[in-house]
């Protein structure tokens, strides 16, 4: 699916006058779409932000987010307790609105009043500068944890970089949570993950990362958002049986180690070859990247 394409499938669920805006937008360009009850839908593109459309009633809002669905937002609750669900290409929808809750626990998410949909990039070239240094002298792959904010481009790197080394010919499995990597649909990926790329769709990445492991041999597993404590075993055992890693993290720095959270317990294991940090402020361009003991290297 090309993004043309996919900004096509968005405009389908849309007010007239917010489609129309979303199409008029340069190929690439979009980056975030913010729908309020009573306000003004904001784009925000590689540009800035651009106000359109008519102020939605909380009803409008609810019928959005049922249309971005494909009008199963009924039938994906689980998700739901999470914030947000993955819409068709990958996108992310964010909700919020009224809370039903049972115990300590989300039940259900009920009269949604606001959405925020995060568009996924397929931007061929993201992991160029990156790419020398994500393989040995011998052309082995080397586990790398890319890291920072929401935002920040840390999926579009990851899958810019398992695309090119699939192209290589090197042997990739993606496990993916919330189908934001490749967006699979039909048994078909929608973004571009290489010809040498088996996806496990929908799976959690803790029983995905070991179901790879055994059953498909990759040189190299794939997931995104590590979020656990469960996430960080699975991924260190992959990492032990010999196999290379390539991951994100939400996270604001690298260096100075951090004392306490999942970066702490990856870099206190020697995890990874490589700790990629993002910049804050620019998406998809790369702040620093260090080796294995986290010391600086050189981007070419």
């Amino acid at each position: 699916m090309t993004q043309r394409q996919s900004m096509e499938e968005l405009a389908h669920s849309l007010p007239r006058a917010v489609a129309r805006t979303l199409l008029q937008l340069p190929e690439g360009s979009v980056r975030e779409i913010r729908i309020r009850a009573g306000e003004k839908t904001i784009i925000h593109t590689t540009e800035g932000a651009q106000a359109c459309g008519q102020e939605p009633t909380p009803q409008q809002v609810g019928q959005m987010a049922e249309a971005l669905c494909e009008h199963a937002l009924y039938a994906r609750v689980e998700e739901q307790r999470s914030g947000f669900v993955t819409l068709r290409g990958g996108h992310r929808m964010g909700m919020c609105g009224r809370v039903l809750v049972q115990g300590q626990s989300v039940r259900a998410l009920r009269e949604i009043s606001s959405l925020c949909i995060r568009i996924a990039g397929q931007w061929r070239g993201a992991a160029d500068r990156l790419m020398p240094l994500l393989r040995d002298d011998g052309g082995r792959p080397l586990s790398t944890l890319i890291v920072g904010m929401p935002g920040a481009g840390k999926t579009t790197m990851l899958r810019d970089a398992l695309r090119r080394l699939s192209e290589a010919g090197i042997r990739v499995g993606v496990v993916d949570e919330r189908s934001e990597i490749a967006a699979m649909s039909a048994g078909e990926a929608q973004l571009e993950v290489g010809p040498n790329t088996d996806v496990l769709d929908g799976c959690c990445k803790e029983a995905g990362l070991r179901w790879m492991l055994r059953s498909m041999s990759p040189d190299v597993l794939a997931t995104d958002e590590l979020g656990t404590a469960m996430d960080v075993q699975a991924v260190q055992d992959c990492i032990a049986a010999g196999v290379s890693v390539l991951t994100t993290l939400h996270g604001r720095a690298v260096q100075p180690p951090p004392t306490r959270g999942i970066l702490s317990q990856l870099v206190l294991h020697r995890s990874f070859d490589r700790y990629v940090l993002l910049n804050e402020k620019q998406v998809g361009q790369i702040a620093a990247v260090y080796d294995g003991q986290l010391h600086p290297m050189e981007l070419l």
